[in-house]
């Protein structure tokens, strides 16, 4: 199956967390992640969500909070789709935070040398361990 993508939908960035937990991004679903300045945007395919993106702008840096694709719809274009779209919306260096390096890499990222890792997760008992999260950056 191609992708079947027909449009964006403006979407609310927290109704969107059980759907990156569904498919393997880390949240506490009791925490409030997403503030007023995060936007998101979903593709929605017969009423059901494929694929999201979150982006923000925090402190004259452009961020990339959170991107995944349905596990049903993964490999069909819908993620490259949703980081593009961001990158549009986005001004200048975007920043994210992936454990995701081949999919960043593929769609213009580079490594950065940026401490943007938060104290929660380096106090994780799995930081470094099992997960090896790295900043990556896209320059415009």
């Amino acid at each position: 199956m191609e992708c079947e993508f027909k449009e964006f939908i403006k979407y609310d960035s927290n109704k969107l967390i059980g759907f990156y937990i569904e498919n393997d991004l880390e949240f506490d679903e009791n925490k409030g992640y997403f503030g007023n300045n995060v936007n998101s945007l979903a593709i929605i395919v017969n009423g059901e969500i494929v694929g999201a993106v979150s982006f923000s702008i925090y402190k004259n840096n452009s961020f990339i909070e959170a991107l995944a694709v349905d596990k049903k719809y993964r490999n069909k274009g819908y993620g490259t789709l949703l980081i593009k779209r961001a990158i549009d919306e986005l001004d200048g260096d975007i920043y994210t935070i992936s454990k995701a390096d081949k999919f960043y890499l593929e769609n213009g990222f580079n490594y950065s040398s940026e401490d943007l890792i938060g104290n929660e997760c380096k106090i994780c008992e799995e930081y470094n361990v099992k997960c090896f999260p790295k900043v990556m950056v896209y320059k415009k």
